[in-house]
């Protein structure tokens, strides 16, 4: 039988026979990191990481793998539907891992069961997620998240909402803003309308995808009294600073989401003493498309980016599904979009750079690679060449790598040590490396 190959631009290229070889392009959906934009996610990972210790939470590394049963504890049948999914050597049904938080969960539950709470943990790593309608988008991404379990009430909401603001600031970022909301306000509603759940659902996934065409078509094949009606179709557009909060109060008339809007008030009041007002909003149409939202939810913005780059919220009823409840909040950053706003930001973060090229001739081999092993011991990024090389052809070996200095060995006494704009002088080795540590402590 013919195999049926795809078409160009799928897994193969056209082709029939023997040597017919994957594209290089790999599989659509994952992305091969070169090194600039590789070195400006893991800059802004460690960023975030260090900003999250400084807040006291601790690192914690989960799998990639989790099996079906955990998940299906934490994830929705949505969430669940989006995870890539396979059967290990055992029989078992396991899945790679489409969101970090059910695995802190599992471990806070478990390992961490006779830890004392409040519990302050942070995580980094990627995330896959097998959704066929966003096919075009990426399907693995990175995420760097901090959660803070075992802390109750507004004071905890604020610290991890200033946090994440901290976070975005510590990336790079200098314009954004973050929208809080309550997933209790439209819980409220929801109770107060009569609805079937599937319509509720409908109006929901709406919201969540900010499909406001979709909500009113839903809407119009209801029987709403038109004052429901019109609550959710305005229900969206209730944003903006602590006046709206008085606005929403004269809209709602149930106690879930009366309670929402004072908790609202009160986490405005605590980050305009972190010292955020001017960079949060309120957002009271928010919808977070996990179930596990109980509360105070957020995300964060970017410049010129209609995306959120960080999100997060109140998620009490989680860790009872595992055997521990505990009150818990948190958050993640989109390493991928912020990696991607700090690329096309008016000052680009600066890369790291190699502060000396090696090279060698003749019997400087030995002294190149004693001296490219003391310049790292100063804490420089050095690279040693592989071969030997005359002057002019270490000189172009030098302009491609890219390094800050040239330093040429002949022997062990001296060598030549080329810097741009400067003539080339001959020292010793340590003489060298002494200068160019000096200067790398003055940076």
């Amino acid at each position: 039988m013919t195999p049926q190959w795809p078409e160009p631009g799928g897994l193969f290229t056209a082709s029939s026979g023997p040597g017919v070889t994957p594209q290089l392009g790999g599989v659509p959906g994952f992305r091969d990191l070169l090194p600039d934009e590789a070195e400006v996610l893991r800059g802004a990972q460690e960023s975030l990481l260090a900003e999250m210790r400084r807040w006291g939470y601790r690192h914690v590394i989960t799998p990639m793998v989790e099996s079906t049963e955990v998940l299906e504890l934490g994830l929705g049948a949505e969430q669940r539907r989006r995870l890539f999914k396979f059967v290990d050597t055992s029989g078992d049904v396991v899945a790679l891992v489409g969101e970090r938080t059910v695995p802190v969960a599992r471990v806070v539950s478990g390992k961490l069961r006779a830890a004392a709470l409040p519990l302050r943990l942070c995580y980094a790593g990627p995330v896959l997620s097998n959704d066929e309608g966003r096919f075009q988008m990426r399907r693995e991404t990175y995420q760097v998240g901090a959660e803070l379990v075992g802390a109750a009430g507004t004071v905890a909401d604020a610290e991890v909402i200033a946090l994440a603001a901290r976070c975005l600031e510590a990336t790079g970022l200098r314009r954004y803003q973050v929208d809080v909301g309550h997933a209790e306000f439209f819980q409220g509603i929801m109770d107060a309308v009569k609805l079937p759940d599937s319509i509720k659902a409908g109006v929901r996934g709406a919201l969540a995808a900010r499909d406001f065409v979709a909500l009113e078509e839903i809407l119009d094949q209801t029987s709403l009294r038109s004052a429901e009606h019109e609550l959710l179709l305005r229900f969206p557009a209730l944003r903006g600073g602590p006046e709206i909060l008085a606005a929403a109060a004269g809209l709602v008339s149930n106690r879930r989401s009366e309670r929402a809007l004072g908790e609202l008030a009160r986490v405005r009041e605590l980050l305009v003493a972190h010292g955020l007002g001017d960079v949060v909003s309120l957002d009271l149409g928010a919808i977070r498309d996990f179930d596990y939202y109980t509360g105070i939810i957020f995300e964060g913005y970017g410049p010129d980016l209609g995306r959120p780059v960080a999100q997060g919220g109140r998620y009490d009823g989680l860790l009872a599904r595992f055997g521990r409840p505990a009150p818990a909040t948190g958050f993640v950053v989109l390493l991928d979009l912020v990696s991607e706003m700090l690329k096309h930001a008016a000052r680009p973060p600066g890369l790291p750079r190699i502060d000396a090229a090696v090279a060698w001739t003749g019997t400087g081999l030995e002294a190149a690679l004693r001296l490219g092993s003391t310049l790292r011991l100063f804490g420089m990024r050095a690279v040693v060449d592989t071969e030997a090389r005359s002057e002019e052809e270490a000189k172009s070996w030098w302009r491609g790598v890219g390094a800050a200095n040239l330093i040429r060995c002949r022997g062990g006494a001296t060598v030549s040590w080329t810097t741009p704009g400067r003539r080339t002088r001959r020292l010793p080795p340590e003489q060298v490396a002494a200068r160019l540590a000096g200067a790398l402590g003055t940076r």
